[in-house]
This record gives C-alpha cells, sequence and structure tokens, in this order.
C-alpha cells in the first residue's frame, strides 16, 4: 500500500512572481526530504503559473493546482484537501523557510502527540532581503491561549505553522467568512482540541512587503480579528472587549516603511530603521508616525516602547 510524505506544504499564491522562486526553492532544499509542495495557483495573472509548473516539471515532489480567483482560505483548503501528509506545513510564496524547518517541527510533533500547531520565531526582512530583527512568540499553550483571547494577538506566525492533518480536517480547516483574520480564527479553534506551541529558534525569514495583508487591508483585519475574539470570549462567558482607536490608514508605501522602521527599532539594526522611517515620510510626510520612529533612532531601544506608540493604538494586530 503506497503512504504518503510526512509533510505536505500547502502554498498558496496569487500574482507572487516576485518572489515565488526563492520561497519555492527554500521548501525544496528542506533537510527532510519526504515532503510533498502544493502550489495553490489562486487565479493568478503574472508569470506565476508558469513559474510554478517550471518546479513541478523538474521535482516530482511539486503539484500545481489551479483554481479561478477565491481568495486564500478557499485556496488554503484546496491545498489541504489534497494533501497526502501526516502533517500539513503553511507557506507563503514571499517567506523563505531555513533549511532544517521542517525537521526540526516534525521531530518536535512526533516528540509531543498532544500538540495540533507548532510555529517558531522569525527572522524578520524587507523586500530586498535586507534583516530588519528577530520575533518570538508566546512558547507554551498557556500562554498562547491567553495571548488569542485576552491580548488580541495571533500569538503564532501564520507561515511558520505545521499542524496535524487530521485535526485540521477535524475542525473543518479555514474559514472564508473570517479572512483576513483566517488564521486567528484557525488557532482559536484548534486550542480548543488540542495543545499550541512554538519554538523559540528562527525557522523562518518573514518578509515585510507593501503588498501584505497586513498593508493592504489593516481596517478589515483590525475589525475582523475583534470579531473572532469577542465570538470565542463569548463562548467562554468573558466580557466582549472594547474596540480600540485605530491610528488612521495611509498609503500602502508608507505603511510598509513605516512597519519596516519600527520592527528595525526594537530588534534590528539602526541603519535600517532610520533608512525606511525616512522613506516612510518622503512617502506621507503628513503622518507623524514615521517622524517618531525617526527622532526615536537617537534613544536606547529600552525607551523606544513608549515612544513609539507601542499601545493599543499603535500594536499591530498580527506579524
Amino acid at each position: 500500500m503506497e503512504t504518503g510524505p510526512t509533510v505536505s506544504v500547502v502554498l498558496p499564491v496569487w500574482n507572487g512572481e516576485r518572489f515565488l522562486a526563492e520561497a519555492v526553492d527554500s521548501v525544496l532544499s528542506q533537510t527532510l526530504e519526504d515532503i510533498e509542495l502544493l502550489l495553490v495557483d489562486d487565479g493568478s495573472t503574472d508569470a506565476t503559473v508558469g513559474i510554478a509548473e517550471g518546479f513541478a516539471s523538474r521535482d516530482g515532489r511539486v503539484r500545481v493546482v489551479r483554481m479561478t480567483r477565491s481568495g486564500i482560505a478557499y485556496a488554503l483548503n484546496a491545498g489541504i484537501a489534497r494533501a497526502r501528509g501526516r502533517y500539513v506545513a503553511r507557506m507563503d510564496a514571499d517567506d523563505i523557510c531555513r533549511p532544517t524547518r521542517l525537521q526540526r517541527q516534525v521531530a518536535w510533533l512526533d516528540a509531543h502527540p498532544g500538540c495540533v500547531a507548532l510555529g517558531s520565531a522569525v527572522e524578520v526582512i524587507d523586500e530586498t532581503g535586507e534583516h530588519l530583527g528577530w520575533r518570538t512568540f508566546p512558547e507554551s499553550h498557556a500562554d498562547i491561549s491567553y495571548a488569542l483571547i485576552h491580548r488580541w494577538s495571533a500569538a503564532l506566525a501564520h507561515p511558520t505553522v505545521v499542524t496535524r492533518r487530521d485535526v485540521l480536517l477535524q475542525v473543518g480547516g479555514y474559514r472564508p467568512d473570517r479572512v483576513p483574520s483566517e488564521d486567528l480564527d484557525l488557532w482559536i479553534r484548534l486550542s480548543e482540541v488540542g495543545t499550541l506551541a512554538n519554538i523559540n529558534e528562527q525557522l523562518l525569514r518573514y518578509r515585510r512587503h507593501r503588498g501584505a495583508v497586513s498593508v493592504r487591508k489593516r481596517g478589515e483585519q483590525f475589525t475582523t480579528s475583534l470579531r473572532i475574539v469577542n465570538d470565542a470570549r463569548r463562548l467562554k462567558g468573558l466580557a466582549p472587549l472594547a474596540r480600540r482607536i485605530l491610528s488612521p490608514g495611509r498609503c500602502a508605501l508608507a505603511m510598509y516603511h513605516f512597519e519596516c522602521a519600527r520592527t528595525a527599532l526594537m530588534m534590528g539594526p539602526r541603519a535600517a530603521a532610520i533608512r525606511h522611517a525616512r522613506a516612510s515620510i518622503a512617502s506621507d510626510p503628513t503622518w507623524p508616525e514615521p517622524w517618531i520612529a525617526l527622532a526615536a533612532c537617537a534613544f536606547p531601544k529600552w525607551t523606544l516602547r513608549s515612544l513609539l506608540g507601542l499601545s493599543e493604538r499603535f500594536r499591530p494586530l498580527r506579524l
């Protein structure tokens, strides 16, 4: 009887020609070779399909799933439905896996059978691949669950997560009406049937860019996340969280550079913070936050939380 691979990597992509090849190469170069890669094209109109099919023609572990434009939740569910692995790993078309990522995560999950979803810390990079800093996440199930319900945080970096396929199917996969916070919704549902965890190792290079959902759909993500968290709180008999003040949306380029500047200020090189803060100001000189970020470059990092507005008003919802 033919058995499936250990891990099915599901990578949804829509018009991802710019970074796709690098992302796919990082998956196929894993030290764990017993994998399959499902490239789910969500109706791309650029060179994405040609890139994906080129990889499939050269490596039998790659399968291309083509769809009409339906959205990320449908694309993810299409990939999960075709997955044959014991585990399902998430991956995005703009990120880069460390070579040992899947080997480390599979070993951890094999040793912890009660864990249903495992993420990791990340290195944050910008559009050009420049290092912006490191980001860690709560490691224990108790801390992750608290962050999900009480701190309004996804608590796991979506493209780092590996789940057990049977449990993922059990909870119904991704729900389209929860986009663009579909991952937050899934973590809450998975936390009710098993434990969640993060490895404190940087197993993925997470790319910030101006086309990211957190830049393009910031307000919608904010509203949807609040609805998801409050639905979960009501089921637990907790009072709903009040809507936080969200600073006004800005153009994608200004938002992108500001997020890069803030990340570099808190966790990375000061030169990158200065460069991105200046670029954000150039894109929108009327927005005060980039000016604050630029001024904060003169201060020690331990003072920056208050100066950068890492209060409820300016804290990003997710990575």
